[in-house]
């Protein structure tokens, strides 16, 4: 039960699995010119992210080095420099500190050493990955973001992620636990209850896969149509085609594999008991008419309505676990990658404890 609600240990996963594990906080769509730049702060630590001019990204706390200004208020946009609006402090696109002004009331200060607070960056099939906490001193900048995915990389570059742009982001505010709000996508048991008029129609009763990969998870739930591939050549399958994937890339994003494009959940905790969930669509190209924009804007009305029929299940949940009706929750052979999930939690947590 306390994994749900306990303010100590949602204190100790925002500062074990939100700062010190790679953490997937957009698309590389969003930065596609060189000085193209992200803000973030979702994580809990203000982020500026920045298209280098070799095609990498940088990362930065985005406050500044002076009084401790946020230095780029943009949630996006495209810069040659980044000046404080406080006093004017001036930071290049790699985080130097350029200019200070009336900089002779400054002489002690060593502009080399006072450079936007790095942390580490990278990318792996189009997914742009921070590491929110300050680099230590002598540590990489460059964040080893397909390592840390392992073979989900083939997998999401197999199914079009890396090349896909970005449609339709938005935020919700949802009073549940982050945690909670993750469970809800990794079981089908609930999908005839709950999506009886919606999504069910589509799927099998209570049947899915689940593969572990390292600490994430790839899920497969078939469609009823994919029985009809027994008539057809094995050389003409397509799995995206009758079935849902969805991979869970720890701690906290959820990648959901459709026919024709893929939606992106990243799901932030707001204290032990509420979470913020940012989504968007990839959609293999720019809409380029009204036609096209209606297509995916229909798409996304039927994720949103899915998911919304989800978080309040979860809403529900999370008031009902204050209610002292139960003890602990069961997860039934069903919902096995649950409790993957959160013993890979436990154990992120636990080992940074010890």
């Amino acid at each position: 039960m306390s994994a749900y609600s306990d303010e100590a240990l949602i204190d100790r996963e925002n500062q074990v699995l939100f700062r010190e594990l790679p953490l997937a906080i957009g698309h590389a769509s969003q930065l596609p010119r060189p000085g193209d730049f992200i803000t973030h702060d979702a994580s809990g630590v203000p982020l500026l992210v920045v298209r280098r001019d070799d095609g990498g990204v940088d990362a930065f706390i985005n406050v500044c080095r002076h009084r401790g200004t946020r230095v780029e208020a943009a949630p996006h946009g495209n810069k040659r420099a980044f000046s404080c609006p406080y006093h004017g402090w001036t930071y290049g696109k790699r985080g130097q500190l350029v200019t200070i002004p009336h900089e002779r009331g400054f002489a002690c200060v060593d502009k080399t050493s006072r450079g936007l607070v790095r942390v580490a960056a990278g990318e792996a099939s189009g997914i742009v990955f921070v590491r929110p906490a300050p680099l230590a001193e002598g540590e990489d900048a460059a964040l080893d973001a397909r390592a840390w995915l392992g073979p989900l990389v083939e997998d999401l570059e197999g199914f079009g992620v890396s090349s896909s742009v970005l449609y339709g982001a938005r935020s919700v505010d949802k009073a549940l636990s982050w945690k909670l709000a993750i469970d809800i996508f990794l079981e089908t048991y609930h999908l005839r209850p709950t999506h009886k008029d919606t999504i069910y129609p589509m799927f099998f009763d209570n049947l899915g896969l689940v593969d572990r990969v390292g600490p994430h998870l790839r899920n497969v739930f078939p469609k009823r149509t994919i029985n009809q591939l027994a008539a057809e050549p094995e050389s003409s399958w397509t799995l995206r085609a009758h079935a849902n994937v969805l991979f869970h890339l720890f701690p906290n994003t959820l990648v959901l594999v459709q026919p024709d494009h893929t939606a992106v959940l990243h799901v932030w905790p707001n204290g032990a008991t509420r979470a913020t969930v940012a989504s968007y669509l990839l959609v293999p190209e720019p809409p380029a008419s009204d036609k096209a924009r209606g297509y995916w804007d229909a798409n996304a009305a039927v994720l949103y309505g899915a998911t919304e029929e989800d978080f309040t299940m979860g809403e529900s949940i999370q008031r009902g676990l204050s209610s002292g009706a139960n003890r602990e929750v069961v997860f039934g052979a069903f919902e096995h990658a649950l409790g993957h999930f959160h013993a890979e939690v436990r154990r992120h947590t636990h080992a940074r404890s010890v």
